[in-house]
């Protein structure tokens, strides 16, 4: 009848709407009245009739008006004003409410903008759904990385791939009149930018003409966020000079601001020609066939080709390549565990070294931040219960009146959204704090990430459809419960409801149950994870930690011949000596628990190769004082001194591993060996063994070390890192030792100062992420559990403030009744962590390969986490029992 109004309700407006739908009611009346009037009824009986027959007219209306989606919106609306209304009337109810939201999706959000910005993000580029990196894969591994001539071979004999891209990250030393300073940058081929997509917002980007000669074409593309920050802007940049690692480079062009380069978190802010490696150094690169480098090779897709038909096509390049190569130590069992076949990797989220490195952390935080946000919900859903019981006649007086129970359903849950958006907006606040706290803890090693975790499009949607989300999983059973109601005793002004009572009260211990079921899981997994970071900082590592300052030192670029560069490193290791509070200092190429490792096949007199790969070692250069100033101890012969120079017979010092791998319980001392696969036989003296000592990863068990003479390297090292010990904080000597490097020579860059603690808790960024975080959801969920269980407890006590006077009356003493609180708090605590532990238990084999001399069924942190939420749970049931064992009886007695 009032069907089409829904239409005209778009057309027209209000007013219209109204005065149509009363001129349709009036009309049917009229109708209905002349029929009673033509079968014989007087006018009046006519018009009694007609009226009765129709209905009640407002209700009519209201009818008609709700199919109307103008009127639909008006009610909603009215809902949200009168939700607002009622929600500050209470506003300790809406404070709670909304902190608790905010907290649980404030905590999923932020941990959401990292996996987004890590694992999910798409790379700003053309089609990256169409680009895939070229890697080789075995039994034990798949990694990306190959070679030039294995690119030109990619490149030159294809029919599947539209083109082939190749670049390779490097660091480059670029001269400004205020010194050096150091620059994340890469070398690609001409045909980078054009085959990813990314144009040039200044200038242009790199072609085939620039990578067609040999270092022919000296020119550098820079980013965006370089431009902004080196050059304020300026569009003057364009045919500027860049000095980078000794040699001019002029700027052509500047890339899009919203593209770091294929691996997400590095901002590759200077591309140069593949052409320009020689130039710069490595006058190998290019034609090195058998060596095996970092160089990524992308592939673009060619329409209408599937991934199987690519990844064979390529595989049969690469056997032919692999079949002509001479790489000696890629033969056998170690071609087949990681060398075996050639396979294609999707990279439209980027090249996966990052995501290799967090994805597994981020997404076991996720998981313990959904388990935040579940205990939250219980909260709020226990204090919307309590809630509903308080407004229990209002509810009832409405349903009374002919209010529709999905209409109030409906006003209940909209007072819910109300509360999940408020919370989603401050929880969103919360979230763009706590992302740039993550993404700053995340970025303590030497390179700073570069992750975008700014509020956008998708972060917004995941936050709003969260709110929503949960919005109705807290809201819609109070709800329902709240409008399942017996009208005639609700209806009583008097009446306590004791049946709703009932139901309210088990409804909120079971929340209050599972709250601390799920907090058992998260405090249980904070303890696993803490203890675990303890167990590997507290485990002897071989060197110690403490008082040690690092710095590197970089002389690539400047214009020090041999002999000048030896000088500057002999008189700068004797005036970093002499310093005031310096006990030992030393050079390494490698300082324990560094990002470097350098594996290096070994010639070993009178050593028969049982297995593949088991004649190599970890090379490591040194200087006189190394061991001293890290702490590693000689356990027998001599260490490496001022007499081991250039010239001298060559020595080399090893670890106990290395040892026991090649000579067994023979004396090492006195027997020789050399490094490299050259025939001439062996060269270098052993003189002396020392304490196994971690190297990359304090996990991981000591490889074989070498450590040689750095004054004996046939080319000296570009690149150091000194060590020094000092007598006190070694923050306070960084200064002076970076004025002594800088009085001595301006062209050497001091790059990624620290201390060897901070280097050690930067070879722990994961597990220090997951003991941090996953100690602060656990005292969060630990906070929002005794909040619900103290609201539950103070309910119960406020119900049954009649029955606790009687006892009162009675005799019964204040000892009795907090106690008779307490125990029903308790009961709840127990049942909580018995149902908590097996969980906790049963999902243990998820944690597992985070942690580190321990079990995931510790008994020591299972049984601790019981006895804190229990002591915690009968803190936050004290007040409620404090209570209840202060009630006057009179007043009690009189309750109602």
């Amino acid at each position: 009848m009032f069907g089409m109004n829904r239409v005209r309700g778009l057309l027209w407006g209000k007013r219209e709407i109204e005065e149509r739908i009363a001129e349709e009611v009036r009309f049917h009346v009229e109708m209905r009245t002349r029929d009673n009037v033509a079968a014989g009824m007087s006018a009046d009986e006519a018009r009694y009739d007609a009226e009765r027959r129709f209905g009640n007219r407002t209700l009519v209306k209201e009818e008609a008006r709700d199919m109307d989606l103008l009127r639909w919106l008006e009610v909603l609306g009215q809902d949200l004003r009168y939700s607002a209304r009622m929600l500050r009337k209470s506003p300790g109810f809406t404070t709670v409410a909304v902190l608790s939201l905010a907290l649980g999706i404030g905590a999923n959000t932020a941990i959401f903008s990292l996996i987004d910005a890590v694992m999910l993000k798409m790379l700003p580029v053309k089609n990256p759904q169409q680009l895939f990196a070229l890697a080789h894969a075995g039994s034990k591994d798949t990694q990306t990385g190959g070679n030039y001539p294995l690119y030109e071979r990619y490149r030159d004999h294809n029919d599947v791939f539209t083109g082939f891209t190749a670049a390779i990250p490097d660091e480059f030393k670029i001269s400004t009149a205020n010194g050096v300073e150091l620059a994340l940058g890469q070398f690609a081929t001409g045909n980078y930018h054009s085959l990813l997509g990314v144009p040039a917002i200044l200038g242009r980007t790199l072609n085939h003409q620039d990578d067609r000669i040999r270092g022919g074409h000296p020119v550098a593309v820079i980013s965006e966020g370089y431009w902004n920050r080196r050059y304020g802007r300026n569009p003057g940049v364009l045919g500027r000079s860049i000095t980078l690692d000794g040699a001019p480079f002029t700027i052509i062009g500047v890339t899009a601001g919203e593209f770091y380069g294929l691996q997400p978190g590095l901002s590759m802010d200077i591309t140069i020609p593949m052409a320009m490696k020689p130039a710069l150094g490595d006058t190998h690169f290019l034609g090195a066939h058998d060596g095996w480098t970092s160089l990524e090779i992308i592939g673009r897709l060619r329409p209408g080709v599937s991934e199987q038909q690519a990844g064979a096509a390529i595989d049969v390049l690469y056997q032919q390549y692999m079949s002509e190569s001479e790489n000696a130590w890629i033969t056998g069992q170690v071609r087949q565990d990681h060398w075996r076949k050639a396979v294609l990797l999707p990279v439209s989220n980027g090249l996966a070294e990052l995501r290799k490195k967090f994805s597994r952390p981020l997404l076991a935080l996720m998981c313990m931040v959904g388990v935040v946000l579940l205990i939250a919900c219980a909260n709020v859903a226990n204090l919307l219960l309590a809630r509903a019981t308080a407004r229990r006649r209002e509810i009832a007086v409405r349903l009374a009146v002919g209010a529709g129970r999905w209409r109030l359903i409906r006003q209940l849950l909209t007072e819910s959204l109300l509360l999940g958006v408020l919370g989603g907006a401050l929880g969103l606040l919360f979230a763009f704090w706590g992302s740039r706290f993550l993404l700053s803890f995340l970025s303590n090693g030497r390179t700073p990430l570069v992750l975008s975790v700014e509020p956008d499009f998708r972060l917004l949607l995941f936050t709003a459809s969260l709110s929503v989300l949960i919005a109705v999983l807290f809201g819609l059973a109070p709800a329902v419960r709240a409008t399942r109601l017996d009208l005639t005793p609700a209806l009583k002004e008097n009446s306590r409801g004791k049946g709703s009572g009932r139901d309210r009260w088990a409804a909120g211990k079971l929340l209050v149950v599972s709250q601390i079921g799920l907090s058992l899981l998260l405090v249980a997994g904070a303890g696993l994870f803490v203890r675990s970071l303890q167990n590997l900082k507290n485990q002897d590592a071989g060197f110690h930690g403490k008082n040690v300052l690092l710095f590197t030192l970089d002389t690539r670029g400047a214009a020090f011949p041999k002999a000048r560069l030896q000088s500057f490193y002999e008189n700068l290791l004797t005036r970093l000596r002499t310093m005031p509070g310096v006990r030992s200092a030393s050079y390494s190429m490698m300082s324990p628990l560094g990002t470097m490792a350098q594996i290096r096949a070994l010639v070993v007199q009178g050593f028969v190769s049982r297995a593949e790969g088991d004649q190599s070692a970890w090379a490591n250069v040194i200087s006189p004082g190394y061991f001293e100033t890290l702490g590693i101890t000689l356990v027998r012969g001599r260490d490496i001194g001022p007499r081991d120079i250039a010239g001298a017979p060559k020595v080399a010092v090893i670890n106990e591993t290395m040892a026991r791998h090649f000579y067994g319980r023979t004396d090492p001392i006195g027997r020789r060996l050399d490094i490299g696969n050259r025939a001439a036989g062996a060269q270098i003296e052993i003189v002396g063994v020392v304490r196994d000592a971690k190297q990359t990863n304090l996990r991981l068990e000591v490889p074989r070390m070498i450590y040689t003479p750095y004054l004996q390297s046939e080319r000296l090292p570009g690149s150091l890192t000194a060590e020094v010990l000092t007598s006190g904080d070694p923050v306070a000597l960084a200064a002076a030792a970076q004025a002594e490097v800088r009085s001595l020579s301006r062209d050497v860059v001091i790059d990624y100062v620290r201390t060897m603690s901070q280097q050690v808790d930067a070879s722990l960024v994961q597990e220090r992420l997951l003991a941090a975080l996953s100690s602060f959801f656990g005292g969060l969920a630990l906070l929002l559990a005794c909040v619900g269980l103290y609201g539950t407890m103070a309910y119960g006590v406020a119900r049954r403030s009649h029955e606790i006077g009687i006892r009162m009356a009675l005799g019964a003493e204040r000892r009795g009744v907090l106690w008779m609180v307490l125990r029903e708090t308790l009961i709840l605590a127990v049942i909580g962590v018995c149902v908590g532990v097996p969980a906790a238990i049963g999902l243990s084999r998820l944690v597992a390969s985070f942690l580190f001399g321990l079990t995931a069924t510790d008994p020591l942190v299972l049984a601790g986490s019981a006895i804190l939420l229990i002591a915690i749970a009968v803190l936050a049931g004290y007040l409620p029992a404090r209570r209840a064992s202060r009630v006057d009886p009179m007043v009690a007695l009189r309750y109602e």
